[in-house]
């Protein structure tokens, strides 16, 4: 089973999100928080996921912020960050993070499933609507 921690700062979103991903029996959502500062918190408390699914823009810590901060301090867990922003910009930010996905909220809910996979795995991802929006990729 590939545990999860969900970082959303809408819990609208979030438990939607949440709901989807538990709906799948390879995946468990070991925990949500609503930006960077509380997963790290979770994080240094014990919590050991084998991904984080992260939303870009948060108060407090955003997606870029976290994942500098989990390459750093916890460098087994893989992140993926969920996010409105299909520019390159965004991309090469976050990927210099250290990011190893990064998918677009309103893309296909099996290609995260996917991605999920995939990033376990140890690979790369990149969203097939973020590789329209940004070319290269």
């Amino acid at each position: 089973m590939i545990k999860l921690l969900l970082v959303e700062d809408n819990k609208f979103v979030r438990n939607i999100t949440a709901d989807l991903i538990e709906t799948h029996g390879e995946f468990a959502v070991a925990a949500q928080a609503d930006n960077g500062l509380s997963a790290l918190a979770l994080l240094e408390n014990g919590l050991e996921p084998d991904i984080v699914l992260a939303d870009l823009n948060m108060a407090g810590m955003d997606g870029i912020e976290l994942t500098q901060k989990l390459s750093a301090r916890f460098p087994d867990i893989k992140v993926i960050i969920l996010t409105m922003h299909a520019k390159t910009t965004f991309l090469n930010k976050a990927i210099s993070s250290g990011v190893r996905g990064y998918l677009l909220k309103n893309g296909d809910m099996n290609e995260v499933y996917d991605a999920i996979r995939r990033v376990y795995r140890g690979e790369f991802v990149v969203g097939t609507d973020v590789k329209e929006g940004c070319g290269k990729y």
